[in-house]
């Protein structure tokens, strides 16, 4: 059957546990007939969509093609990331308008999305008569194709059809070069460089190649892998500048000295018993060796991180071991509780913000701490890291109580000395930032406040940090909006110009409630995201985990970054669309 209302009144009525194996098979084969043909009609929908314009309903007006803001009203009526939002628009915009006859093959249910998505990507230099020769050749083969078969073809035509395609495809490729961060579920990260010149990435694979191999030979223990790691995050993060590889080598060795997998970390309550004496020994002989050396040896730790920024949000109470709740780096996701209290203590010269919650995890105060754990490097005017210690306000009078606090003390002590200024000053009836009220831009003060309450972009779906938006007035300040967090709110420089240049329109009808109103008159809610979010309590595992798994070395001597020759990759299966939480941190 054609796929359409018919065959998926059909599907519906039919039970798969009464189907032999055989008529399974039909069965599975006709489903995704029906989906690719419902696919087919939700990329016609997001086109029409995009292309609506404001106007009376009756004259149903219609851009000429899309602005930059067409896929905004997508993203937030399916509840999309905006990249995600303008990937699918621009695949739909282009599959209906300049390969219709790919999109019809959609409409018949005989090619998916991914196949689809390939002659989009594939053809976008050719002449709209070349690729439509392509098309017109491949689409009745497309069921004897797999998606990396389909790629060989269509270069082949491509070639064909045009003998300058490659070059040109190559030389476009490079003009889009980047480099992209993305969070896996397991909680690490990748790092990659995309389109870039292939001369390069070979000269830069055979270095990194040649110094692995040389830690190798000097001693190292580690996996061939992780020194080819190590050595690619050192060059990018400043940890090597002005070293020679020579230097380069040692600081590698040193490092797999440190590495928890390589070498077994030390007893973590040991270390943190470790470095409260020495704490204490500073802290009993002020200015004295101890204190200096203690001093000396953070600051070393410290400047090894290199010239990179990132901002590390961990709960107090977690640092002082009370619990093992997740920190975060924001834009990167969350943390376990061991590594969030490790980043904390390698990053003593960063700005140490704290953030005062009330009972609902929602900020009620915000500052900046130049306190640091007896032991800690002073000084944060040397990184553009930012560690943001949270407590809740109850908690925080608690623990000025408590004489188990070790070498936190004098961190929770000027916290509490802060906010029971900030307390009394609201008795009294003084409104925090009332200087700045009048003022066209905000002061730092009041800044760093709305990027600790907001956290992310206050744009439906954006998941840009805050710490890079612009503080925009909900009502404009050149109409009578004051310069005051009722009013202000962070948006990333995208939503920022949706409100002013895209049509859409923005209030706050209450504390940490953004109502948008979009250029076609729907409206979507953005609420602050709490500071502090209630978490469940651990639930004890019924086995012990699994143990760490160490890939064998290999022939690492006669092993390579590039594989040869390298895998075409295959698209995977298709999906229904979503707004995935591995959504790349904007760079």
């Amino acid at each position: 059957m054609a796929p359409g209302p018919e065959l998926a009144a059909v599907l519906a009525e039919i039970e798969w546990s009464r189907l032999s194996g055989f008529d399974a098979v039909e069965v599975l084969r006709a489903r995704y007939r029906q989906l690719n043909h419902d696919w087919a009609g939700v990329m016609a929908g997001m086109v029409e969509v995009g292309l609506c314009d404001i106007g009376p309903d009756d004259e149903l007006p219609r851009r000429a093609v899309p602005d930059e803001f067409a896929a905004d009203e997508i993203r937030a009526a399916l509840v999309w990331t905006r990249r995600a939002a303008e990937a699918q628009f621009g695949l739909a915009y282009d599959l209906c308008t300049r390969l219709p006859a790919v999109h019809a093959a959609m409409v018949a249910g005989v090619c998916d999305q991914p196949r689809a998505r390939i002659f989009s990507e594939w053809t976008p230099d050719l002449s709209g008569e070349q690729a439509r020769a392509i098309c017109d050749r491949l689409l009745p083969r497309l069921g004897e194709m797999t998606t990396g078969q389909l790629i060989e073809a269509i270069k082949k035509l491509a070639i064909a059809v045009d003998p300058e395609w490659a070059r040109r495809r190559y030389e476009q490729a490079v003009a889009q070069r980047r480099v992209v961060g993305s969070r896996n579920p397991d909680g690490s990260a990748n790092l990659a460089g995309y389109n870039l010149p292939v001369d390069r990435v070979a000269a830069a694979g055979d270095r990194i190649d040649a110094l692995a191999k040389a830690a190798k030979r000097a001693g190292s223990s580690r996996p061939i892998d992780h020194l080819r790691a190590e050595l690619f995050l050192g060059m990018t993060d400043g940890a090597y500048t002005g070293c020679d590889d020579t230097a380069i080598v040692e600081l590698v060795l040193a490092a797999g000295e440190r590495d928890d997998v390589a070498t077994g970390a030390p007893d973590r309550e040991s270390a943190t018993a470790s470095a409260g004496e020495a704490g204490e020994a500073g802290e009993a002989d002020a200015g004295g060796p101890a204190a200096a050396e203690a001093d000396d040896a953070a600051a070393a730790g410290a400047a090894g991180r290199g010239c990179g920024a990132i901002e590390v949000r961990v709960r107090l109470s977690t640092l002082l071991r009370d619990d093992r709740y997740p920190g975060e780096i924001a834009g990167w996701g969350p943390l376990h509780a061991e590594l969030g209290c490790d980043l904390v203590a390698a990053l003593g010269r960063a700005q140490w913000r704290f953030a005062i919650t009330d009972d609902h995890g929602l900020l009620t105060h915000a500052g900046i701490t130049r306190a640091r754990p007896v032991g800690t490097a002073r000084g944060i005017s040397r990184s553009r890291d930012v560690v943001e210690l949270q407590v809740p306000a109850t908690l925080l009078h608690a623990l000025t109580d408590r004489a188990d606090l070790g070498v936190w003390a004098p961190v929770i002590a000027d916290l509490a000395r802060q906010h029971a200024r900030y307390e009394e000053a609201t008795r009294a009836g003084a409104a925090p930032f009332a200087a700045d009220a009048d003022r066209r831009y905000p002061r730092a003060a009041q800044r760093r406040h709305l990027q600790i309450r907001d956290r992310r972009c206050i744009g439906v779906g954006c998941r840009a940090p805050a710490r890079g938006t612009d503080a925009d007035h909900t009502r404009d300040h050149q109409h009578g909006g004051l310069t005051l967090p009722g009013n202000l709110g962070g948006q990333c420089r995208h939503d920022h110009r949706l409100k002013h240049d895209g049509g859409w329109r923005l209030d706050q009808p209450e504390r940490g409630r953004f109502r948008w109103i979009s250029r076609l008159g729907h409206t979507y809610h953005r609420r602050l995201d709490p500071i502090i979010e209630r978490l469940p309590d651990p639930i004890p595992r019924e086995r012990d985990p699994f143990p760490l798994f160490i890939p064998e070395d290999g022939d690492w001597e006669g092993d390579h970054i590039l594989e040869h020759p390298p895998p075409e990759p295959e698209p995977p299966p298709p999906a229904p669309p979503h707004d995935p939480d591995t959504d790349p941190p904007p760079f």
